[in-house]
């Protein structure tokens, strides 16, 4: 495995300046690792790979549009969920035109838990109908099993 040092362009009027390195077999998957690994947020226009020591520049054949991918990751930066708040309201103003509207407080955290004890109670165990265990020797709760 050969060490490459990755190049980038920030603007098409920059010069190419070292982001980092890869270790690759050869330039065709040095240029792959480092568009993957160095441009994959579109952080350039263009990249290039040169074999540390050597002087030839093997530049990558994607244009500046491709660079970091067509996919659509805004959601992984924080800049991707400006409008959001807005949206929110506006949605929720629609809704309550169409009298769609909730207007209850957030029920309680444990209140499912509290459900599942009533129910639990009602039937005279813990957990609704299977034996807490602590009516149990050790022995033979490790007869039966934890799998259930």
């Amino acid at each position: 495995m050969f060490v490459w040092d990755v190049l980038g362009k920030r603007s098409d009027d920059d010069e190419f300046t070292a982001v980092g390195g890869v270790k690759a077999p050869d330039a065709e998957m040095a240029l792959l690792l480092a568009r993957e690994t160095h441009f994959r947020h579109k952080e350039g226009v263009a990249y290039a790979v040169r074999r540390r020591g050597e002087a030839e520049l093997h530049a990558g054949s994607y244009g500046a549009e491709l660079i970091g991918g067509i996919t659509d990751r805004s959601y992984r930066r924080q800049e991707g969920y400006a409008g959001v708040g807005a949206k929110h309201r506006r949605v929720s103003e629609e809704m309550a035109g169409r009298g769609l509207v909730v207007d209850r407080p957030r029920p309680s955290p444990g209140r499912a838990r509290a459900l599942a004890r009533e129910q639990a109670a009602s039937h005279g165990t813990e957990d609704g109908g299977v034996p807490s265990g602590a009516d149990l020797s050790p022995e033979d709760l490790a007869a039966q099993g934890t799998a259930g």
